[in-house]
């Protein structure tokens, strides 16, 4: 292994030159541009969901905030409609409406695959100020197998 010498200690100017030149290149990139593309790195790695799986789920909220069980369950599997019931709707709908009454937005974070299914993942933020929920929605063929507001 070669020892690494301080600049101030490197003879050679043709070493202490190519040191320089590499510090000022670094030095030479505006700092508003390297924020720029650290702040926009996530969302540029992160495509929204196609077009059918964002309408699913803002169907799903719809149904969920105005306690609507026949439009809740019409894009679920048969699994999901057994599951599901009526009362169950009604539980969680009582839970969420306040905070969503002053409105929301749902912010997609990704998507992963588990069992079989695509599991969208959103961050919902209401503007009442009450704690963010995680939204999941699991799909398989084009079918809800599971939603869940954490």
């Amino acid at each position: 292994p070669q020892k690494r010498l301080p600049i101030s200690q490197i003879t050679h100017s043709k070493q202490r030159g190519a040191i320089y030149k590499s510090i000022y290149f670094m030095n030479s990139i505006p700092s508003s541009m390297i924020i720029a593309a650290v702040l926009l790195l996530p969302t540029i790695l992160r495509a929204d969901p196609d077009q059918t799986t964002h309408a699913v789920f803002t169907n799903l909220m719809n149904a969920t905030l105005s306690d609507n069980y026949d439009g809740f369950v019409a894009d679920c599997d048969a699994r999901m409609k057994a599951a599901v019931t009526k009362p169950m709707l009604d539980g969680v709908s009582e839970q969420i409406k306040p905070h969503a009454a002053s409105g929301y937005e749902a912010e997609y974070m990704g998507e992963l695959k588990q069992k079989g299914y695509e599991v969208y993942i959103w961050k919902l933020k209401f503007k009442d100020g009450s704690d963010d929920v995680l939204a999941t929605m699991s799909l398989k063929g084009g079918k809800v197998g599971g939603f869940y507001l954490h």
